[in-house]
């Protein structure tokens, strides 16, 4: 089967259409777009990489085929600039679909829907709530609102990564939709201990860890007023992973003298497993919003895989997950601080619940959904 896949974000960040491609590439001919649009400094706007961004280009990636779609940046404040990369989005993935006799199409919104012999929408977060919530540009949040829905209509199968989204899908369409929530491979967490980055990072306290994207930077801010309320205690906060939101953090720890917080920046996915088995308590600072409420946690995901205590906003979603080792609490860095005491207490042990969310079964489904 030749697949290509329209990631929302730029190739090189981790998310969902990284886990399920990579797997999917072990047996299938997989293509992914890469249109590049995280540049947020001036120093971004100066480099090659920016230069690269006008104009097609195509690479690899273990077995994967990337397309680097031409765009112009920044086209956030621009509707021009975005209906302009819009038509060159949708040309080059008409031209990938003929080009390399494409079977199934998984669309985001990220473009809008193409012609293809089966179309799968990926429905993996609440975009048009998450917009709304954090960007000014509503004009644009109604863009995406507007793709989605032709997605909703047009595609000939939707994936949910949430039950949360599942539902709202269904109250939109009367097209087949599948919860397939984000998944963690759990052979990457059997025999792995974490000592030797215990060791590398001369940590001696228990950690409690952040592993993931922070692009978001009250997520940040929450941490850091959590670690300061827990300053007396031999606790470490480690947070590990990329995002425009960690010069600010990290900056902001060092004035207020945080030393009982430290950063891991790009953390590789291979090493995801070992850097979250050297934790000690797994904190997911999660916003208690429409948007936060229906995501597939990742990060939570990688914590229950490790057998860590859990502290988690009380969120819609993970709380029908039902893990055992999460302790929900409310979205303030009192409430986390508490909660983190209390999972501090509570044993270490991989839930069974964490099954259902097993890589290879849920590619397996995936797989089933894009055969049709």
């Amino acid at each position: 089967m030749r697949i290509l896949w329209i990631p929302h974000a730029a190739w090189r960040i981790p998310q969902r259409a990284s886990v399920f491609c990579r797997a999917l590439s072990k047996t299938h001919e997989v293509h992914v777009t890469d249109c590049a649009a995280d540049f947020y400094t001036w120093h971004d706007y100066i480099g090659l990489r920016y230069l690269r961004n006008y104009f097609y280009r195509i690479s690899r990636d273990g077995n994967i085929t990337v397309h680097g779609i031409p765009r112009f940046s920044p086209a956030l404040y621009s509707a021009s600039l975005r209906r302009w990369n819009a038509v060159v989005f949708s040309a080059c993935v008409d031209r990938l679909i003929r080009k390399y006799c494409i079977d199934v199409v998984v669309g985001t919104f990220a473009v809008r829907p193409p012609k293809a012999p089966r179309l799968i929408f990926d429905l993996f977060d609440d975009n048009i709530a998450l917009w709304r919530q954090y960007s000014r540009r509503m004009d644009y949040a109604g863009e995406i609102e507007s793709t989605e829905n032709d997605y909703l209509q047009s595609a000939d199968a939707i994936v949910a990564a949430s039950s949360v989204l599942a539902e709202k899908a269904r109250a939109l369409t009367s097209r087949p939709i599948h919860h397939i929530p984000n998944g963690v491979d759990l052979d990457l967490f059997k025999n792995t201990g974490g000592a030797l980055f215990r060791a590398r990072w001369k940590v001696t306290d228990e950690i409690v860890g952040v592993l993931g994207n922070h692009d978001k930077p009250e997520e940040l801010l929450k941490i850091l007023e959590t670690a300061k309320i827990l300053s007396k205690l031999p606790l470490t906060f480690l947070v590990a992973g990329r995002g425009s939101a960690v010069p600010k953090a990290k900056r902001r720890a060092s004035i207020e003298g945080l030393t009982n917080v430290i950063f891991l920046d790009g953390v590789a996915m291979e090493k995801a497993a070992e850097v979250v088995s050297a934790f000690d308590v797994g904190l997911c600072t999660y916003s208690k919003t429409p948007a936060d409420d229906a995501r597939s946690p990742m990060r939570l995901l990688m914590y229950a895989a490790a057998g860590l205590p859990i502290v988690c906003t009380d969120l819609e979603e993970v709380r029908r997950m039902q893990l055992p080792n999460v302790v929900r609490v409310e979205d303030n860095p009192k409430a986390y601080a508490d909660g983190i005491l209390r999972a501090r207490r509570m044993p270490r042990s991989v839930p069974s619940q964490i099954l259902a969310y097993d890589l290879h079964r849920l590619v397996e489904k995936y797989e089933g959904v894009l055969k049709g």
